[in-house]
């Protein structure tokens, strides 16, 4: 019994352990709540306009992309459009235009362009690709403006030196660089925005602070590998508590074995 109750102790410390470190690591970011075994799959090497002279050889271009929106009486509906090579996506909620006389759709566009076209203000730097974002009526080919807020997600490289946080930018005509309130995801390279005009749209980094030791997402890393090491430790744990039972549990029916032995004996 002795032995049955240290096992069940220890098993139930790993079982609460566990749970406790699965929850500490949700609250440390949305994107470590996922299985801690599933393994980890590498990136997806990202899609250059203009890469860099190091990945020349191996660089696919980027793909463009057309999409039609369908058009009720009360404006566009509902539409999630995404690029085929997965860089960019562009979320319209219900609305997002508004309907015309004679139109039956929008057709919205997705352009990828050299990142050297834009000039952020410092100490902002482009990361990645330019994207021009624009929308047409159609049968007509009128420009189509937004009329509610939408949502952009971009896709930008994973860089040796690149370790701050991602602001997207957003440029009505290519110009002047505004940088949008930013969803920051490093650890799958994606940044998300809500835009109130279409138009010219990148991911730029910024230098990581001096003094802060990395960004949150790399303490979020650290975390993570101490939450895994820490897991390993009670599995080790637990496969020695388990032995030890097995060889306990051999014991005693070896004991049991010889009484038995004895009593025949006896008679």
């Amino acid at each position: 019994m002795r032995v049955r109750s240290r096992a069940l102790g220890a098993g139930l410390a790993i079982a609460v352990v566990y749970a406790v470190t699965a929850l500490w690591s949700g609250h440390l970011s949305p994107l470590a709540r996922r299985p801690l075994l599933d393994g980890l799959a590498p990136p997806t090497a990202y899609r250059w306009v203009q890469p860099p002279p190091e990945l020349a050889a191996t660089n696919q271009k980027p793909t463009p992309g057309t999409f039609t929106v369908e058009l009720g009486n009360d404006g566009s509906k509902t539409a999630v459009v995404t690029t085929d090579d997965a860089q960019v996506t562009v979320i319209l909620p219900a609305g997002s235009f508004a309907s015309a006389e004679g139109q039956r759709s929008v057709e919205v566009t997705v352009e990828p362009l050299a990142g050297a076209i834009a000039h952020p203000d410092d100490p902002l730097h482009v990361v990645g690709n330019v994207y021009l974002i624009d929308a047409t009526y159609r049968p007509s080919g009128d420009a189509a403006k937004l009329a509610s807020l939408a949502t952009v997600v971009l896709v930008y490289p994973l860089l040796a030196n690149d370790h701050g946080s991602h602001s997207i930018i957003w440029s009505k005509t290519g110009d002047r660089w505004k940088a949008l309130e930013t969803d920051d995801l490093p650890s799958i390279q994606q940044a998300g925005a809500d835009i109130r005009e279409l138009g010219y749209v990148s991911v730029a980094g910024q230098p990581a602070s001096p003094t802060g030791g990395g960004t949150s997402e790399g303490g979020s890393s650290v975390a993570t590998i101490a939450i895994v090491a820490g897991l390993i430790v009670l599995a080790i744990v637990a496969a020695v508590l388990l032995r030890k039972r097995s060889r306990s549990g051999s014991g005693e029916r070896s004991r049991e074995l010889e009484e038995r032995r004895r009593r025949r004996q006896g008679r």
